[in-house]
C-alpha cells in the first residue's frame, strides 16, 4: 500500500542538477525537520510533497530530487515528527502510526512551513501528495490560499468515519475549493472507491473550479513507479509528464 520505499530498479535524478539542504522550524509542540532539493538553475517555483503514511522516506526524497532536476524547489516535511518513526517497516506499523496523526495539525504544520518557503524561495508555491498526502491536498485547497496548484495522487474524497484525527471529508467541502486540482487514481483502488472520486468530480463540477482527474484502467492503490520494467510505468509516466505540466502552468 502507498509507498513504503524508493523503487530499486528506478534510475536515480542526475547528481550535479540540483542542491539538497535539511532544515527544521518550529511548529506547534514539536521541531518538524524538512528536506529542501533546489535546482541549480533558477527555480520554476516550488512544490510541497505530502507523504503517505509510510512518512517523509527514500520514495518521497527520490521525488524531492526529481521535481529539482525539472526546475521546481521542492519541500518535503515529516509530518511524523511528533509520533516518531515505525517501530518496524510494516504496513501495519503504518497504518496504526497513520491515525495517530492529526489532520488539523498537520494542516497548520503545512502552513507555518509556507511561511518559511516565503523566506527561503519565493515565488509561487504547488502542493503534490500521496493517499494521506492527496487527501491533506484536497483539504487545504479549502484553506491555504498560498498554494496555487493543488495534485493528488490516490487521496480520499469520502471520510464515512470521522475521528478526532481526521474530522472531515473533501467531498463536503467540494464547494469551497479555489485552488485548481490535478488528480491520478487507479480504477482498483477499491479503498478510495472510485464511486467517491467521480462524486467529488460531481460536486466540484458545480463550482467551475479548474479540475483535471485522470483515472488508470488496471492500476492500484500506490501505483506511482520510476520502474521502467513495471506494470505500472506507463500510467505513471502519462502521470508524472500531466503533473508537471500541471506545475508548468500553474507555477
Amino acid at each position: 500500500m502507498c509507498h513504503p520505499d524508493a523503487d530499486s530498479a528506478s534510475a536515480a535524478p542526475q547528481a550535479g542538477r540540483f542542491t539538497e539542504d535539511q532544515f527544521t522550524i518550529d511548529v506547534t509542540g514539536a521541531t518538524l525537520p524538512v528536506f529542501q532539493a533546489s535546482p541549480n538553475d533558477k527555480s520554476k517555483g516550488n512544490v510541497v510533497i505530502i507523504h503517505d503514511i509510510h512518512g517523509a522516506n527514500a520514495f518521497y526524497h527520490d521525488l524531492a530530487r526529481r521535481l529539482a532536476t525539472e526546475g521546481y524547489t521542492a519541500f518535503l516535511p515529516d509530518l511524523f515528527v511528533r509520533q516518531g518513526p515505525l517501530p518496524e517497516a510494516t504496513t501495519e506499523h503504518a497504518r496504526a502510526r497513520g491515525q495517530l496523526i492529526s489532520f488539523p495539525q498537520a494542516i497548520d504544520d503545512i502552513g507555518v512551513l509556507l511561511g518559511a518557503i516565503e523566506e527561503r524561495s519565493p515565488g509561487k508555491t504547488g502542493a503534490v501528495g500521496f493517499c494521506m498526502g492527496g487527501t491533506l491536498v484536497m483539504l487545504l485547497a479549502t484553506r491555504e490560499p498560498r498554494i496555487v496548484a493543488g495534485a493528488i495522487y490516490y487521496g480520499f474524497p469520502a471520510n464515512p468515519n470521522p475521528t478526532e484525527n481526521r474530522p472531515w471529508q473533501p467531498i463536503d467541502e467540494a464547494a469551497e475549493v479555489r485552488t485548481p486540482l490535478l488528480g491520478f487514481w487507479g480504477d482498483q483502488d477499491h479503498g478510495v472507491g472510485m464511486e467517491n472520486v467521480e462524486r467529488y468530480r460531481d460536486a466540484l463540477d458545480e463550482t467551475g473550479v479548474q479540475y483535471q482527474f485522470t483515472i488508470y484502467p488496471g492500476m492500484p492503490h500506490g501505483f506511482l513507479t520510476f520502474d521502467e520494467t513495471s506494470p505500472n510505468y506507463d500510467s505513471s509516466r502519462d502521470s508524472w509528464m500531466t503533473l508537471l505540466d500541471f506545475f508548468d502552468d500553474e507555477l
